[in-house]
């Protein structure tokens, strides 16, 4: 190409010229990213791309390469679990009662099994007429993660808390720590219990909220049933049920009576609210991992959940596997991939469920961030309508919101040439 242009401009003729400039803006216009690129947002930009669904398709850049999408993944989540289960879907909690008077407790993953939702099962339960129990037994066989978690890291952070068919409070422990060192629950609505007690042994005066799994230790129950069954057995004792053996891991036996069905406190739509509204990455990989059921069927993996996420990419998005690749639902983990290309085709099909997303600035918005990662994904208003867009940044320095501004400037200003001609 290059010996080309050269014999046309050696000829120097104004058709030379012109036709010189012709060819030359043609490959201009073929180059990926440059024609589109505004520099106002890419002199922001190291590592990461972004597009806007305008109708000029002007504004995007390397919107088809691949990026880390951190939390703004969880729309992705959201809608195939609106799409799949329905938003007045209730997640599940069994209750079952042997002839010794021993209570069974089957979970089936509700994100939403809160202190307040096992005080509300006590209660139930206590109207049907229980009232002294020999042992409590916690099945959490619906699920078999194997071990597996969604990130790489296992923190006290309870952003890390690990998923479980059978989990409270989000599977994160609150402990107030007083200047005295003594020890409180972090919260009104959870009673002091003996795993609080000994955690905040090792812990510095003030609030805390700990990934519970961090707590193990050896030869003892996991953590996770250790929190269930003492919350159980602590909120169950306030609604005037008395536990008498305490509490151990046990399948429910095949036939045994079904005495109550806990309907979780919170409808789907309202729980992915509180999901897109705190980013919560326990929430959002319970929502992936039933995905995987109501295709597979139980027992949840995570195996089953990508699966399902793959085929719901592939047939439904048209979106290929070299755009987009789903290890779990909440974007902790760095092996996520996906492109602006594709994060806009969700948004696309997500539209319907925009108001479930945050306000900020007029723009409805879902951010993502982890080391290194600033992501934004939502819709500009424009008149009637809802713009989807896609901001994937993988460097150092967070120019999110400068992208942002500079993206939706860009858009206005169309709108109003558009409204002028």
């Amino acid at each position: 190409m290059i010996k080309f242009t050269r014999n046309v401009l050696s000829g120097g003729s104004l058709f030379s010229t012109i036709l010189f400039s012709t060819v030359l803006w043609i490959l201009l216009l073929l180059q990926p990213y440059r024609v589109y690129a505004l520099p106002e947002a890419t002199q922001f930009i190291n590592n990461g791309g972004y597009i806007v669904h305008d109708e000029t398709g002007l504004l995007r850049f390397r919107e088809q390469d691949l990026f880390i999408p951190a939390s703004t993944l969880k729309i992705l989540t959201s809608l195939v679990a609106l799409e799949k289960l329905g938003k007045e879907y209730r997640f599940e909690t069994h209750c079952f009662l042997d002839e010794q008077n021993n209570l069974y407790i089957k979970g089936y993953g509700d994100p939403f099994l809160t202190s307040e939702a096992i005080l509300d099962i006590g209660k139930k339960l206590a109207e049907r007429g229980v009232q002294q129990l020999g042992s409590l037994f916690l099945d959490e066989s619906s699920f078999a993660l194997n071990g597996e978690t969604a990130g790489e890291e296992n923190s006290h952070n309870p952003y890390d808390a690990p998923n479980g068919a059978l989990a409270v409070n989000f599977n994160a422990l609150p402990i107030q720590v007083a200047g005295d060192t003594t020890i409180s629950s972090g919260e009104a609505q959870t009673p002091l219990i003996a795993l609080m007690t000994e955690a905040g042994v090792n812990l510095s005066p003030g609030m805390h909220r700990l990934n519970v799994d961090t707590l193990s230790q050896p030869g003892q129950l996991s953590p996770i049933l250790r929190y269930t069954g003492e919350l159980f057995i602590a909120q169950f004792k306030q609604a005037g049920i008395s536990v008498q053996n305490g509490y151990s891991k046990k399948i429910v036996p095949k036939d045994l009576k079904l005495i109550y069905v806990h309907h979780s406190i919170k409808s789907l739509e309202e729980i992915i609210r509180a999901c897109l509204k705190n980013s919560n990455n326990y929430i959002a990989n319970q929502l992936f991992l039933a995905c995987g059921v109501k295709d597979h069927g139980l027992p949840a993996t995570w195996n089953k959940s990508r699966r399902t996420f793959s085929f719901f990419t592939e047939n439904i998005l048209q979106l290929s596997p070299k755009q987009i690749t789903i290890k779990e639902g909440s974007g902790l983990s760095r092996e996520n991939r996906l492109s602006p290309v594709a994060l806009l085709a969700i948004l696309d099909m997500f539209k319907p469920y925009s108001s479930l997303l945050n306000k900020k600035s007029n723009v409805l918005l879902k951010s993502g961030t982890m080391k290194d990662v600033y992501c934004y994904a939502g819709y500009f208003p424009q008149g009637n309508n809802l713009i989807p867009f896609a901001i994937l940044l993988n460097q150092a320095k967070n120019n999110r919101y400068r992208v942002l501004k500079v993206l939706n400037t860009a858009l206005q200003h169309q709108s109003t040439s558009q409204t002028n001609r």
